[in-house]
C-alpha cells in the first residue's frame, strides 16, 4: 500500500485544468467538467493524476485507468482488476491510495468541534471519549476519518451505520496527523 498526497491545491489554476483536458480520456474530462467551480475540477484532476502516478510508480502503467462502479458507487479500475485504489480530498489537499488489497482512505482538515455533529456520528462510548479529550476538534476529525475510511473500504459510504461502523468490522486502520490534516486508511 502506498499513499500519495498533494497539499496546497489552491495553487492550481484554470491553466492546470486546461492541460488536464488536453490528455484525459473523454469520460474523465466530462466528470471533471461537471464541477461548477475550479476547486472541484482541480480536486478531480489531481486525484486522477495521483492514480496515474501511483500506477507508474508500481511499474504497471500501460494505459490510463478506466473506472467502473459498484452498487454503492465505489470506483474500481476495470483495466487494472488486481489493484484497488481510493481517493479523498479536503479543502486544501487530495490523496490517493493504491494497494493489491481492498482499501479506503479519508482526509480532513481539523476545524471547529461541533458537539451536535459528534453526537450524530459517534457511538456513546466514542462520544464520551471525545468530550473528555483536551483537543476535541483534533480527536473528532481523527475519529471521522477513521469512520469514513472504513465506510469507503466496505463500500457502504456514509449511508451505512456510521455510529457503529468501527465496531462492526475487523478492518485494520492507521491514522496520521500531517500538519492540520488527519488521514486514515482502512485496509
Amino acid at each position: 500500500m502506498k499513499i500519495y498526497l498533494v497539499k496546497n491545491i489552491s495553487e492550481f489554476d484554470e491553466r492546470f485544468v486546461e492541460k488536464c483536458i488536453s490528455f484525459f480520456p473523454e469520460w474523465r474530462k466530462e466528470q471533471m467538467l461537471r464541477y461548477n467551480f475550479l476547486k472541484g475540477r482541480v480536486q478531480n484532476a489531481v486525484a486522477y493524476l495521483l492514480l496515474i502516478y501511483a500506477l507508474k510508480s508500481e511499474g504497471i502503467l500501460n494505459e490510463l485507468p478506466e473506472f467502473s462502479y459498484n452498487e454503492h458507487d465505489k470506483p474500481f479500475m476495470k483495466n487494472y482488476p488486481d489493484w484497488y485504489f481510493n481517493f479523498s480530498h479536503s479543502k486544501t489537499a487530495v490523496c490517493c491510495v493504491l494497494s493489491k488489497n481492498n482499501i479506503g482512505i479519508d482526509i480532513e482538515e481539523v476545524a471547529a468541534y461541533k458537539e451536535s455533529v459528534a453526537a450524530y456520528i459517534s457511538s456513546d462510548e466514542e462520544f464520551n471519549l471525545l468530550n473528555k479529550s483536551d483537543d476535541k476538534a483534533s480527536e473528532f476529525y481523527k475519529l471521522w476519518t477513521r469512520k469514513e475510511a472504513v465506510s469507503k473500504y466496505i463500500g457502504s459510504g456514509i449511508t451505512g451505520d456510521i455510529k457503529n461502523v468501527l465496531n462492526n468490522t475487523d478492518v485494520r486502520i492507521i491514522s496520521k496527523r500531517i500538519d492540520d490534516i488527519w488521514m486514515s486508511v482502512a485496509y
